[in-house]
């Protein structure tokens, strides 16, 4: 199964929460999302990893069923998708931050580092190449497939997020240069 056909999945089984919220303004939704969020970033710095990831569960659902509404409502803007997108990245770092502070080492702290570095520049390489006219939607991680490795660790493996902000960090700016050299194919192509 496509990575693409388990997210419309995911989309599914988020329908009835998307019906249930569907009177709330989208942007209320992605600022509710964020929130929470940062709920479970307190948490996560607080040592209570395993509260925290759960708790991060549900500020990802938020974050999942806001656009679906959108899309619903037709009330689907730049703005909102704009929102959302900034959103996510503040929501990540304090994610990020805040377990690389919770246990005070300075390696974990030097990794969450390097993995909220690749974090952004995928995020980043993809809106540059946007703005020059080149689709790159593809990755070795994506915001999603991190947030999910990020919530198994908080919640299963919570003495072993060395070795989880290890793995992003390796992951993050792999995929970070593979962008790089996909926009390079195809800027040098013409921007196709």
């Amino acid at each position: 199964m496509t990575w693409n056909k388990i997210k419309d999945k995911g989309r599914l089984i988020l329908l009835p929460l998307v019906k249930m919220f569907d009177s709330v303004p989208p942007n209320f939704i992605t600022f509710g999302g964020f929130l929470i969020v940062v709920i479970a970033a307190v948490l996560i710095l607080l040592g209570e990893f395993r509260i925290g990831g759960l708790v991060l569960i549900f500020g990802s659902i938020f974050d999942a069923i806001d656009g679906q509404i959108a899309r619903m409502k037709g009330k689907t803007s730049k703005f909102g998708a704009f929102f959302d997108s900034t959103l996510d990245r503040y929501g990540e770092f304090f994610i990020f931050f805040s377990i690389a502070f919770a246990e005070k080492r300075f390696f974990l702290t030097s990794l969450c580092f390097l993995a909220v570095l690749g974090a952004f520049l995928t995020s980043y390489t993809r809106a540059r190449a946007d703005s020059l006219g080149v689709d790159i939607k593809e990755g070795f991680i994506t915001r999603v497939e991190r947030i999910i490795i990020i919530i198994i660790g908080l919640i299963f493996l919570p003495e072993h997020m060395i070795y989880i902000m290890a793995i992003l960090a390796i992951v993050t700016n792999l995929t970070a240069i593979q962008r790089i050299l996909i926009a390079y194919k195809r800027l040098e192509n013409g921007g196709n």
